[in-house]
């Protein structure tokens, strides 16, 4: 009875705080993305997953352990330790981690600022700029475009015509690189 009722008020939930899924025409019928704070119209949190959907401009809570934000979608905002960032499709993404942290940026346009042992993907075609602490780890690969900032010790591959530059905490400012590189 108890887990009836439980679903029956789940339901009554989701209906009265859902959309349509559609997504948002911003004002005047213009092409603008509707912002979203999470959870909201457009911005789903399940679990510790955030989920910004297409044509929304989602702010992301700090405490999610995985964001996706999904084409045509921009996500702005903070996501703790050992976070997932799943940007994808021609999204837009600038968030900021904490340590030990896995992103993707692949087909999009990605700001991130990540702590330390980050672990960072930019692929097929992306436009990257990641700023890294200590001991992560950095690809850029599918001719994308890499902007590559490390704080501390890194290690960085620049692969498959892409475009890359790094700058280590002892150069004063960013060079172009290919292939692999370090900062000591």
């Amino acid at each position: 009875m108890r887990s009836a009722f439980l679903l029956a008020a789940s339901f009554v939930l989701l209906v009265a705080c859902g959309d349509d899924g559609a997504p948002p025409t911003g004002d005047a019928g213009g092409d603008a993305a509707m912002t979203s704070a999470c959870p909201g119209p457009g911005c789903v949190i399940s679990g510790t997953v955030t989920t910004c959907m297409m044509g929304y401009a989602c702010t992301i809570p700090a405490d999610g352990s995985t964001v996706q934000c999904g084409e045509g979608s921009t996500c702005v905002g903070m996501c703790g330790d050992s976070c997932n960032i799943e940007c994808t499709g021609g999204a837009t993404c600038e968030i900021t981690t904490g340590n030990s942290t896995s992103s993707e940026c692949d087909q999009s346009t990605c700001v991130i600022t990540a702590g330390e042992s980050a672990s960072y993907d930019c692929t097929n075609g992306a436009d990257c700029d990641v700023t890294a602490g200590a001991g992560s780890s950095l690809t850029c690969d599918g001719i994308s475009t890499c902007d590559f900032v490390c704080t501390s010790t890194c290690s960085a591959q620049c692969l498959n015509e892409s475009t890359c530059t790094i700058q280590c905490p002892s150069d004063e400012a960013p060079r172009s690189f290919d292939g692999e590189v370090s900062c000591e």
